[in-house]
């Protein structure tokens, strides 16, 4: 028997039924296998031409996707005006890959879970936050610019929009067709096209780093980028414990489950939120902050009950968040 000398972490689909992962797949694969195969070649022109396409204008590019993040995080806007965070967002053909780090030993393991034997449950918890970040930025980024972006792209070159909603078209069924190929290269570091991390910097100040190599995917990195900053605010305090869930948990390689998985767990829970009296699209990201901030074993009684459509369970949630609601309205 092989040693294994890195620790992992179960991936989110670990956490999920087959039900509901069955019909992940479904929902973001096209069943027609000729319009796929339309859809994945349309797919790989685009992103052949988008670097000279956008070489001209990348700058404008570069600027009107930060825009796009403001409208969508309002919050994020403030900060970046008072100081607090500095926004690094750039359109580059080769981004390289986050430097933070992407492994940690079952030693390292084994001597946090001595101080912190519900380590476990906190991996769980950052799992499903993590999935939710990936689907935000998926179903958020690739939509806005789709529907709402049209008249301010042809204002910069008549020639991106089409080529964009081609990518956003076609990314889907590459995600699905190409999962396991996608986590392998991810293990080992390789093929990473965009990537976005939240660092520390002197002063309290955080730095959002964007790195990729067009529009969309530079929309989709920094609505990451808005998500991680969020959410490291419900991360363990202690520094040692912190460090080992990030190590443990923010790897390349559960991205692509993230990716998959996540954009139907955000659909579900977007159900569910918008059958809540008073509730309105803009509550959510008050309700997912408060959500983050709940202990571990109870945010992800909460999420169980979603993916396993438990009843009970999402009565309580439901009660959750329209407590919420209500201070909102």
């Amino acid at each position: 028997m092989i040693r294994r000398r890195l620790h992992e972490s179960p991936p989110v689909g670990d956490y999920l039924p087959d039900e509901f992962k069955q019909q992940a797949r479904q929902e973001g694969s096209t069943q027609d296998r000729q319009e796929k195969m339309q859809k994945l070649s349309n797919l790989n022109r685009v992103m052949n031409e988008l670097p000279e396409v956008e070489r001209e204008n990348k700058q404008e590019l570069e600027e009107l996707a930060q825009e796009a993040v403001f409208r969508i995080y309002p919050a994020l806007k403030q900060m970046v005006d008072s100081g607090k965070v500095i926004i690094d967002a750039k359109i580059i053909s080769n981004p390289g890959g986050r430097q933070t780090p992407q492994n940690i030993s079952p030693r390292e393991i084994e001597k946090v879970k001595e101080k912190n034997p519900n380590f476990s449950a906190l991996e769980k918890k950052r799992h499903f936050q993590n999935a939710q970040t990936q689907a935000r930025a998926w179903t958020d980024g690739f939509n806005y610019v789709s529907l709402f972006m049209e008249d301010e792209l042809n204002d910069i070159n008549p020639a991106l929009y089409n080529k964009y909603r081609d990518f956003t078209k076609g990314i889907s069924d590459f995600y699905w067709d190409n999962a396991k190929m996608l986590e392998k290269m991810a293990s080992m570091g390789a093929g990473r096209i965009a990537y976005c991390d939240v660092l520390p910097m002197e002063g309290g100040k955080v730095k959002i780093e964007a790195r990729a190599p067009h529009f969309p995917l530079l929309v989709h990195e920094l609505i990451k980028g808005a998500e991680y900053y969020k959410t490291a605010h419900s991360l363990p305090k202690d520094p040692e414990l912190r460090k080992a869930l990030i190590k443990s948990t923010d790897t390349h390689k559960h991205e692509i489950q993230n990716m998959n998985f996540g954009r139907r767990l955000v659909n579900v829970m977007r159900g569910i939120l918008s059958k809540i009296n008073g509730y309105k699209p803009y509550m959510e990201i008050h309700i997912s902050t408060q959500m983050d901030n709940l202990p571990e074993d109870e945010y992800n009684k909460f999420m169980d009950a979603i993916v396993n459509n438990d009843t009970q369970g999402i009565n309580e949630f439901v009660k959750f968040a329209q407590n919420i609601v209500n201070k909102l309205i």
